[in-house]
C-alpha cells in the first residue's frame, strides 16, 4: 500500500507537471510525455506478446515511432493541424509491408513476428497517435483536451478503486479482470463526471486560459459533463481490454517499473481509449 501511494504521488506529479509545461510554457512537453508513454508502452506489450506469441520487431516498431512521430508533426505543420493521424496510416502500411519483406528474407522470423509487430503497432502505439492528436486541436479545444484527459482518467482509476476496494459488491466481469466490482465501475463514472465538472469550472473562470467549447452556457455544461461520463467509460473499457490481453500473455502487470501500479502500461491502458474518444469528440466540434 505504502508503495502504491508514494509512486501515485510520483505519477500526480509527472501528470500535473505535464499539464503545466503544456498549457502555460510550450504545447512541446505535451509532445514529449506522449511519445515517451509510447516507446515504452511498445517495449512493454513486446515483451509481454514475446512470452507467449511471436517477438515483435522491436527495431522496426521504434524506428517507425519515431519517424512515424516526425511525419505527423510534418503534416500538422503543413497542413494547418490537419492530417497527422492520417499520415500515421500511411507509415503504418509502409511499417506492415517492411516486417513481410524483412520476414521473406530473414532465416529466423516467421509470419508469428509479422502479426505480433501489426499488433504492438495498433495497440498501443494507434491509440497513442490519437493522444498525441488532442495537442493539435484549435487552441480553444486543445488546452479542455489535455485537461480532460488527465482529470477524466486519473479521477476514474482513482474512484473506482477507493469505491471498488471500500464496498466491493458484485464482480464486473471476473473471468478477465477479478478485482473490478460493479459498484467500483459506478464509483469511476462518477469520478470521470466529476473530472469533466472541474474542467467545466475552469472554463468557467478562465483557468488555465480554458474556454468555452460550446455557444452557450447550457451547452458548455452539457458538452464538459458528457465528456466526463462517456471518456470515463471509455477509460474502463480500456482498462478491460488490457486486462484480457493480460490473460491472453499469461501476466499480471506490464512491468514493474512503477512500484505497485506496475508499468506503464498499466497506468495509461484506459487512458488511451479515452484519448480516441476525447480525440473524436472535438474533431466533430471543428466541424459544427
Amino acid at each position: 500500500m505504502k508503495k502504491r501511494f508514494f509512486t501515485g504521488i510520483i505519477i500526480a506529479i509527472v501528470y500535473v507537471g505535464t499539464v503545466l509545461l503544456s498549457l502555460l510554457v510550450h504545447p512541446v512537453f505535451f509532445d514529449i510525455f506522449t511519445m515517451l508513454v509510447m516507446i515504452a508502452a511498445v517495449l512493454e506489450v513486446s515483451r509481454a506478446i514475446g512470452e507467449r506469441f511471436g517477438r515483435p520487431l522491436d527495431p522496426l516498431v521504434i524506428t517507425g515511432v519515431l519517424l512515424g512521430y516526425l511525419a505527423f508533426v510534418l503534416a500538422n505543420y503543413f497542413l494547418n493541424g490537419k492530417g497527422g493521424v492520417a499520415i500515421w496510416y500511411g507509415v503504418l502500411i509502409v511499417l506492415i509491408v517492411m516486417s513481410l519483406v524483412y520476414v521473406r528474407l530473414s532465416k529466423e522470423k516467421t509470419m508469428r513476428n509479422v502479426t505480433s509487430t501489426l499488433l504492438v503497432l495498433l495497440y498501443p502505439v494507434t491509440l497513442l497517435v490519437y493522444m498525441l492528436a488532442l495537442n493539435y486541436l484549435p487552441e480553444t479545444l486543445r488546452v479542455p483536451s489535455i485537461l480532460l484527459l488527465f482529470l477524466v482518467s486519473t479521477l476514474t482509476d482513482t474512484f473506482a478503486y477507493l469505491v471498488g476496494s471500500t464496498f466491493r459488491g458484485p464482480k464486473l466481469c471476473p473471468v478477465i479482470s477479478p478485482k473490478k466490482t460493479v459498484l467500483g465501475a459506478i464509483g469511476g463514472l462518477l469520478g470521470g463526471t466529476l473530472g469533466g465538472a472541474l474542467v467545466l469550472v475552469c472554463s468557467l473562470y478562465g483557468f488555465l486560459n480554458v474556454e468555452f467549447i460550446g455557444r452557450t452556457l447550457g451547452t458548455n455544461i452539457a458538452h464538459f459533463l458528457v465528456l466526463g461520463f462517456v471518456g470515463s467509460l471509455f477509460n474502463q473499457v480500456g482498462d478491460l481490454v488490457a486486462s484480457y490481453v493480460k490473460r491472453l500473455c499469461g501476466i499480471k502487470d506490464y512491468g514493474n517499473i512503477l512500484p505497485g501500479h506496475g508499468g506503464v502500461m498499466d497506468r495509461i491502458d484506459g487512458m488511451m481509449l479515452t484519448g480516441v474518444f476525447l480525440y473524436m469528440y472535438m474533431l466533430v466540434l471543428t466541424v459544427l
